[in-house]
């Protein structure tokens, strides 16, 4: 029996150092709530076509993530047909709520979640401007502002500077993603080229049924990228190419928007790149750029911030 009760304490205190030793590498969740109006969800409930096509670019984020990272971003087939596929199949299905990222992507989540907690309050940015512009609220410009106040609170708010996505796409990592899944990418870019080019016709719509027939041309037009890759493009769409007046009178949101895109495109080359071997390398690389040029909490210091007119596409 002493030996026994000695065994246990030899297990119990071994599983106390792993669990200390395991939880040096967790990170504090501290999610925030969304943006609480009367204007929630009125994307999904008046127009759930356009909704439901949203949710599927969240799942495809989270499905590339996890499938780069358990792959180590060198299998070809396992991203441009397997998951890839999986992605159009969960699109296809016209989901009616936000996929569970976390259930999607578990081992990218423990990975870096302090990287998609910063995607995730820039994606709640997108639905609540996108269910501003769709709802009967008399003030929508006060309503849009407002919810840009209330990103910039928190500390995972990306920067609302113009950054020069050049520089931030010249890394030497940069472009392992496109170049070895082409098909995947343009994927990816098609989903940007879907949030960003919706805003102006939802604007200029008067009620709800011209907002139906606005989207729809958009609806096609990106179906038919995901039919057949864009794979001859060569840099992602921006919010003032394809929405000009709303990038025009919400600088600030479009540059957040555009810096979050770019963003992805990093993040996809740090798990595709062999010059990030390990995990913990690419973690740690994450976290770097993440820090140093996307945060808004790095804008005094931040050496990617365009300080002049131009901006190259």
């Amino acid at each position: 029996m002493q030996v026994i009760r000695r065994s246990v304490s030899i297990g119990m205190i071994a599983l106390m150092v792993f669990a200390v030793v395991a939880c040096s590498q967790f990170e504090q969740r501290d999610k925030r709530f969304y943006y609480r109006a009367f204007w929630n969800f009125a994307l999904r409930e008046d127009l759930a076509e356009l909704d439901s096509e949203f949710n599927g670019v969240d799942f495809g984020h989270s499905n590339l993530y996890e499938n780069l990272l358990l792959t180590g971003g060198t299998d070809v087939p396992a991203i441009e047909d397997k998951a890839r596929k999986e992605t159009l199949a969960f699109i296809a299905s016209k989901p009616r709520l936000n996929p569970n990222e976390e259930a999607i992507a578990p081992t990218y989540m423990k990975l870096a979640w302090r990287a998609q907690n910063t995607f995730d309050e820039a994606h709640a940015l997108h639905r609540a401007t996108y269910d501003i512009v769709v709802s009967d609220e008399p003030d929508k410009d006060r309503a849009i502002r407002n919810v840009l106040a209330y990103y910039q609170e928190s500390a995972y708010a990306i920067t609302a500077k113009k950054l020069d996505h050049h520089r931030l796409d010249a890394f030497p990592y940069s472009q392992s993603f496109r170049t070895r899944f082409p098909l995947f990418n343009a994927t990816i870019w098609a989903y940007h080229y879907l949030q960003v080019a919706v805003y102006d016709p939802l604007q200029a719509a008067r009620d709800l049924e011209a907002k139906k027939q606005a989207v729809r041309p958009i609806l096609l037009t990106y179906r038919h990228y995901l039919d057949q890759p864009q794979t001859q493009w060569t840099f992602m769409p921006l919010t003032a190419e394809l929405s000009p007046v709303f990038a025009a009178r919400y600088p600030e949101i479009a540059n957040i928007f555009d810096n979050l895109h770019m963003l992805h495109d990093n993040i996809s080359d740090i798990l595709a790149s062999e010059l990030v071997p390990t995990w913990e390398d690419k973690r740690a690389e994450i976290y770097r750029i993440l820090n140093a040029y996307y945060l808004a909490t790095a804008d005094a210091t931040n050496p990617m911030i365009v300080t002049h007119a131009e901006h190259r596409h």
